[in-house]
Parts: C-alpha cells; sequence; structure tokens
C-alpha cells in the first residue's frame, strides 16, 4: 500500500458513523419544520373557507333577499360540515343599509392544544331592485 492509499483508509476510518450522527441530528428537525408547515396551512385554510362562508352569507342577504336568521343557520351548517373550526359564533346584522357577517371560532390543530383563534367579517351594501 501506498501513502496515498493509506490516506484514504484512516480518512474513512474517522468518519465512521458521521452521516448517521447527521441523520440522528437533522430528521428531528426536519419533522419539527415539516410538522409547523402543516399545521400553518391547516390554519390558513381554516381562515379561508370561514371567509368565503362570511361572503357567502351576505350575499344571501344582501343580494337574495335571505331572511337573517335562516342565514346564521346556513352559515352555522356550512361550517359545521367543514369541521376545519371549534365553537364558531356567526353573527350576522343588518341596518336595511349594509349586512356585515362576522365568524370567530377556533382553527383546530394537530395536537391538543394548537388550536388558535380565527375570525373574518364580511360586509356587503343591499341591493334590492328598485322600480
Amino acid at each position: 500500500m501506498d501513502r496515498g492509499e493509506r490516506m484514504t483508509v484512516s480518512r474513512r476510518q474517522r468518519d465512521r458513523g458521521s452521516s448517521s450522527l447527521t441523520m440522528v441530528l437533522i430528521t428531528p428537525i426536519f419533522v419539527v419544520v415539516a410538522f409547523m408547515a402543516f399545521q400553518a396551512a391547516m390554519w390558513a385554510h381554516a381562515r379561508v373557507e370561514i371567509r368565503a362562508v362570511a361572503r357567502n352569507t351576505a350575499v344571501l342577504v344582501a343580494r337574495q333577499d335571505v331572511a337573517v336568521d335562516d342565514a346564521r343557520a346556513s352559515a352555522a351548517e356550512a361550517i359545521g360540515q367543514t369541521k376545519l373550526v371549534v365553537n364558531p359564533d356567526v353573527t350576522v346584522d343588518s341596518d336595511g343599509v349594509t349586512v356585515v357577517v362576522s365568524i370567530r371560532g377556533r382553527a383546530a390543530g394537530i395536537l391538543r392544544g394548537t388550536s388558535v383563534t380565527i375570525s373574518a367579517t364580511e360586509a356587503l351594501p343591499i341591493e334590492r331592485h328598485q322600480p
């Protein structure tokens, strides 16, 4: 064996286990970061869903002349079907000129204790046919 081969062999012997150590340190960090990203995506999706329900409810009252109580019940049912929001509180107010729909609840988390409070409010002017 010449000197170059001996250096290569001894270098390999010194690096024994370094890739395993790297994996042991990096894998948990990757799992935590992936978990956090997935959790944030779930919360963002829940916000988008309640905003869409609030907007649709406001449209029902403002443009399709649906009663406020019926619209509130419809919004609560729509949110309940998604199962993304726990304990939703739906408020629909109309003063004859505008309709304001507010939805508040807790976006479910992956683990117990990781839920967050989310809310959405939509306001639209009431549009009716004027003869």
